[in-house]
């Protein structure tokens, strides 16, 4: 029996004992291309379909997932993975337990209102007061080449979603919608994408006409709907590629890239949506470093919007809108929410275009260049594997923790034994002065909850050391004493007010001898989930329309005031939830540019008290409104006392060969960075005949 031929085939006879399983292809006998697995027959092409799409294994028993086919093996991988790390939830509860520190009733400090009044009256003339009101942006510095791009053309291409799920039905329309299509029930994803992308274009067309619009659809394959269209070509516009197969990334990104070059004179924007996690991450963020953070389009910037509640399906999207310093946007699923996901994208272009910005080329006074480049570290980034810590791509070393808390008056540190930590080799994420990496400290991220290491970008020696990583925790230090006064005061005034937190701040120094080319001393904190929200900047960048954002912008009023003019938290960016705001990475600014690259000093305070609006919150706090005058009369007194290029300030907490920059250059470098980014005071001096050169 068992040596019979056919044996352990099914039961049927010869001629029909080769079907393919799959397609029920006949063959009068097995031909040496099919392949028999598990007693079942395969014709080619249906073996082929079974091949894995993360390790190319063949396994009929596997899964569809986001329209590529998993194996047994790879499918568990993911979900273990998924199941493994703990949830948004309990990671943003446990930074909030950690972080909330609730003080008695706050009366109002009389004599620190009382100095940072009189440091305003000491700039200016404060005869003629004057409404709040938005400062203007900086004036064109004198002898420089400027370029206004707010009267540039730009490109702005739509890459919209067309994967098999965003047919779905589960789009709540408003009552205007409605209305205006005549429709009561839901519409599909796709549908919504469609008519909001137009609407945007319209929007966006009120503040900058000019820009021209070209729109891709992707799923498997990519399709270009229209390209250069005006915002009433769009309106007209008609969506021929309907939603079908999986997710990919990289379609969209190669078409986007063919798109750009074709027009090289105009400045790109890509704005990317999509409802769920691609199916090609791997290949689309190497794809993506190759061509927009290294190559052809470096500079361009890329905005996402997740269409759906859950932020941790839009990692792969957060990833690469953040390291091109856009915005990212989750629209939940209603018109209405995808509607005001776009209006924030728009909001972010028109606003990083209104600026003025170095022409390229443009040199100082001297014929020289004032913002001399800075040796920046070469890195790949890593996919957003942020709680795994397997055997291979990771660091094992021991580092001595500490931390610091401030009392108002002084600092005090706590140090802590040395013990074994754990990082991940790559950074997933940037910032605007620092890599973040997965990180892993068993004395601190107990019961699985996930850490995060944040290491300068620059490879100076000065911005690595023990000093400048203690200056930013310095930063957070402060950040949370003013955060705990901030929200006692509106505990007393408010009924149930939101808190604003910040996440605690560590400083690790490498035990012994450092891995080869990686920092000796490094900053980590909690990991923090969720949409990240830039509420302002440290050089005068003011957000519009987020969450709690009256809240937030009268903090920095707050520090000011209750410091008595000694302080200024900028830098405000963080996750909102319903009754709290919690913020990472804030930068102190101060008269004596203590706390590292990114204090500005009295530039820092020129432009962000010039950019402050009091709303409803400083109101309620009874901060001392800031008039335009007085705003004036500190720049005035500002440009006055900066008669020489720089400023050589030493003191113990000075970086070895890193000088300040004077309050002129580091405006100038503030505007070519972009409003919304976090800038640096800071400029690296190679050679002293340079410094003798620019002094």
């Amino acid at each position: 029996f068992f040596g019979a031929p056919g044996a352990g085939l099914p039961s049927t006879t010869m001629k029909e004992a080769v079907v393919c399983k799959v397609c029920a292809k006949r063959q009068a006998k097995m031909p040496s291309s099919w392949v028999l697995d598990d007693c079942c027959f395969y014709c080619p092409d249906c073996w082929e379909a079974f091949a894995c799409h993360l390790c190319g294994h063949h396994d009929p028993k596997g899964s569809d997932f986001k329209g590529t086919w998993n194996c047994r093996s790879c499918r568990h991988k993911r979900l273990v993975k998924e199941k493994a790390g703990p949830s948004p939830d309990a990671m943003q509860q446990l930074i909030i337990d950690e972080s909330e520190e609730i003080c008695d009733a706050i009366k109002i400090n009389d004599a620190a209102k009382s100095e940072a009044v009189n440091l305003l009256g000491t700039l200016c003339d404060t005869d003629s007061e004057e409404e709040d009101v938005v400062g203007e942006l900086p004036a064109q510095m004198k002898g420089r080449k400027r370029v206004e791009p707010s009267k540039k053309v730009r490109h702005v291409i739509l890459l919209l979603d067309a994967s098999g799920s965003m047919r779905t039905p589960d789009v709540d329309l408003d009552a205007e919608t409605r209305k205006e299509l005549g429709i009561n029930g839901q519409v599909s994803r796709i549908e919504a994408a469609e008519l909001c992308s137009i609407k945007f274009a319209r929007e966006h067309a009120r503040a900058r006409p000019q820009d021209v619009f070209s729109v891709v659809t992707f799923h498997e394959v990519s399709s270009v709907v229209c390209c250069k269209a005006s915002s009433s070509e769009m309106a007209t516009l008609a969506f021929e590629d309907r939603a079908a197969n999986g997710t990919c990334y990289l379609q969209a990104l190669t078409s986007a890239a063919r798109l750009l070059q074709a027009s090289p004179e105009l400045q790109g924007e890509v704005v990317l949506l999509s409802d769920g996690r691609p199916a090609d991450t791997k290949q689309a963020l190497t794809y993506f470093q190759e061509q927009f953070l290294r190559g052809p389009l470096a500079g361009t910037q890329l905005h996402g919007i997740g269409f759906g509640s859950r932020v941790e399906s839009f990692a792969a999207l957060q990833q690469l809108a953040c390291l091109t310093g856009g915005t990212f946007a989750l629209s939940g699923s209603t018109v209405r929410g995808l509607c005001d996901a776009f209006s924030s994208v728009s909001s972010t272009i028109t606003a990083g275009s209104n600026k003025w910005v170095l022409a390229d080329g443009a040199d100082g006074d001297d014929g020289t260049e004032v913002n001399s480049v800075r040796p920046l570290r070469a890195v790949d980034f890593e996919l957003p594997e942020v709680g795994i810590f397997g055997k291979k791509h990771v660091l094992r070393f021991r580092a001595v923790r500490s931390s610091f808390s401030f009392d108002g008056q002084a600092f005090h540190k706590q140090d802590f034994a040395a013990g074994q930590v754990v990082r991940r080799r790559l950074p997933y994420m940037r910032g605007g002065m620092r890599l973040v990496y997965g990180f892993q400290d068993e004395q601190v991220s107990k019961n699985g909850n996930w850490m995060v290491a944040k290491c300068s970008r620059y490879l100076s020696g000065a911005l690595n050391s023990p000093v400048a990583v203690e200056a930013h925790a310095k930063s957070t230090a402060i950040a949370r004493h003013f955060a705990s006064r901030f929200n006692s005061r509106l505990r007393a005034l408010c009924a149930e007010p939101a808190s604003l937190l910040f996440v605690p701040c560590f400083v690790y120094e490498v035990e012994g001898t450092a891995p080869e080319n990686e920092a000796t001393c490094f900053a980590a904190e909690r990991y923090l989930p969720g949409v990240f929200l830039k509420y302002n900047s440290n050089s005068g960048y003011v957000a519009d329309a987020l969450p709690h954002n009256d809240m937030v912008q009268a903090f920095l009023h707050f520090s000011f005031e209750e410091s008595g003019g000694k302080f200024m938290v900028a830098d405000l960016q963080g996750v909102a939830r319903d009754k709290e705001v919690l913020l990472t990475d804030p930068q102190v600014l101060s008269l004596s540019r203590d706390y590292g690259p990114g204090d500005l000093g009295a530039t820092g305070y020129v432009r962000c008290l010039k950019a402050h609006r009091c709303g409803p919150c400083c109101q309620q706090l009874r901060l001392t409104p800031i008039s335009s005058s007085r705003v004036k009369g500190i720049e005035s007194s500002v440009s006055a006392t900066s008669g020489s290029s720089w400023q050589h300030l030493h003191s113990v907490n000075s970086f070895g060969d890193w000088e300040r920059i004077s309050e002129r250059a580091a405006a100038e470098y503030a505007m070519s960075e972009g409003t919304a980014s976090s800038v640096s005071s800071w400029i690296d001096i190679d050679k002293q005949n340079k410094i003798d050169k620019l002094s």
